[in-house]
């Protein structure tokens, strides 16, 4: 296991209009999640390769944010992000960052990653499963309750579920969808796939389209699901697949395509009036 903890002092790249930002948050998350694999694997610095020589990164397959104070963190507040990797099998790590600050917890965010290449030279629609020979280290945490999340991720990426986090599959009311073209400048990263972090900024988008209202809505939960990814010039689709709107709660889940009509993402989100 990688353990990890850092302080930090909230300023401008760090905040949002609403506290501290959840993009900045699964961005710095991501990136410790990364320098621990390095750790875990014996490199100074993360440089993997697979069994067969192809280089891999490490992409998550699901990320869960749980938080009630991310809008309670200020300018010039100090916290800290303890961080946790541990190996749970031969190319599958599951990591576990808090975040707290003062006397409260701020936020908890909980990752799945596992190793994947591209088969086809700079095509991010080619990624595949990485082979590694890794034996699982010894998980100490709650196996049960991990097994039950990479569980539901399946179900999620093959449509079957009824009812997740109060939100309901099957929904009667309007459909929306809403198209972005996500920029080579801001929202993929260094290893040219669409940044995993930047989904949660889209659907946020997508939400002020469809929800803005005179007041605005604060974090509770978020799960991330990823199944494939986007090359720079492909446009991303985001469709509400089901919304429960009430004068003080906000639960929606959405699912994201690509030019293609392939679902690449699902995202459920839960919020309150702030």
């Amino acid at each position: 296991m990688s353990m990890l903890e850092e302080v930090y002092i909230a300023g401008m790249p760090h905040l949002s209009y609403q506290g501290l930002s959840e993009n900045w948050l699964l961005k710095e998350c991501g990136h410790r999640h990364w320098l621990a694999l390095a750790e875990l694997n014996n490199q100074s610095l993360p440089d993997f390769h697979d069994v067969s020589g192809n280089k891999a990164y490490a992409a998550f397959t699901a990320v869960k944010i749980t938080s009630k104070s991310l809008n309670k963190i200020e300018e010039n507040q100090s916290f800290s992000m303890r961080s946790e990797v541990t190996r749970v099998g031969a190319a599958r790590y599951y990591g576990e960052h808090s975040v707290l600050s003062r006397s409260f917890n701020a936020a908890q965010i909980s990752m799945l990653s596992t190793f994947v290449y591209r088969r086809e030279h700079g095509n991010n629609q080619s990624i595949t499963r990485a082979n590694f020979v890794n034996e699982p280290k010894e998980f100490n945490g709650d196996r049960e309750e991990l097994n039950d999340w990479i569980t539901f991720a399946k179900a999620a990426r093959s449509n079957n579920w009824v009812e997740h986090l109060g939100i309901q599959r099957y929904y009667s009311g309007e459909k929306k969808s809403i198209t972005f073209n996500p920029s080579p400048y801001s929202d993929f990263n260094g290893a040219y796939f669409l940044y995993f972090a930047n989904f949660q900024n889209f659907i946020d988008k997508a939400e002020w389209e469809w929800f803005a209202r005179d007041s605005l809505w604060a974090l509770d939960q978020r799960e991330l699901y990823f199944y494939g990814n986007i090359n720079v010039g492909d446009p991303l689709i985001v469709t509400l697949g089901s919304v429960l709107e009430s004068k003080n709660e906000l639960k929606h889940w959405c699912e994201v395509f690509n030019q293609h009509n392939v679902k690449i993402a699902d995202v459920f989100t839960n919020k309150r009036k702030a």
